[in-house]
């Protein structure tokens, strides 16, 4: 016999999860049940869950792990992933402006990683440059970004500067979910995935040299490459300099 589904509205069910985080049924940082399951608990159809549930992704209630399903987000982030959503929907060029934050930001975690990491960072660090290795010689976009987000996160925890680590995970969030990095799903031209591997090779071995200043061009390098061939836009504007 079909289930038959009562006809409601996605903020419907935003509301009825938000009252249910808000009861305890669902704890900060838990795995969201499936629309499957939603639907048969709350009686509306998938569709109507899923759109309940993107409403509630926009505003930061809950969060989207590619690859792992959705997770209830805790109140630390919920505040600024509010924020960097109506950013988004604010900005047009939100995602250049990004990557353009992003170059600043990750050249200057590699120069100070490079200067401040000590041997347990040198092991996670190696460690996750392994993990990128790998998942770059394979086609699976899924591992691919999940190790290239945990090797960018191991780079900002070698800083030993905690604003570092919280900036550039609150900036691979809203790249990931918000902007949809353009490599997610799509077939890589021949060569991108040995480049992308070689330029995660270098910035790893300037940090583990030392050398902040070969760290600092190699991740400028890689940023470059991943606004232009993987997210397909224009070159970073050069930075203009008041005449003094």
């Amino acid at each position: 016999m079909a289930v038959r589904h009562a006809a409601g509205r996605p903020d419907e069910v935003a509301h009825r999860l938000i009252q249910a985080i808000r009861k305890g049924e669902f704890s900060p940082q838990q795995a969201l049940p499936s629309e499957r399951e939603l639907s048969a608990r709350w009686s509306f159809s998938r569709s109507i869950i899923r759109e309940g549930i993107a409403m509630l992704v926009a505003k930061g209630a809950l969060i989207r792990q590619h690859g792992r399903g959705t997770f209830i987000n805790d109140a630390e982030h919920q505040l600024g992933d509010r924020m960097w959503a109506e950013m988004a929907s604010l900005h047009e060029n939100l995602q250049g402006d990004l990557l353009e934050f992003r170059h600043v930001l990750e050249c200057a975690a590699a120069e100070i990683a490079a200067e401040r990491h000590d041997k347990a960072d040198a092991l996670s660090l190696a460690k996750a440059g392994a993990a990128v290795d790998t998942a770059w010689a394979s086609a699976d976009r899924k591992e691919q970004l999940k190790a290239d987000v945990a090797f960018h996160q191991s780079i900002a925890q070698a800083t030993h500067n905690p604003v570092f680590s919280h900036l550039m995970a609150s900036l691979q969030r809203l790249l990931l979910e918000h902007m949809q990095l353009s490599q997610a799903g799509m077939a890589l031209q021949s060569g991108v995935s040995a480049s992308v591997r070689e330029q995660h090779r270098d910035l790893l071995a300037a940090i583990l040299a030392r050398d902040a200043v070969a760290a600092g061009k190699a991740a400028g390098k890689h940023l470059d490459f991943v606004r232009v061939r993987l997210n397909h836009m224009e070159p970073r504007r050069a930075a203009t300099r008041a005449k003094s």
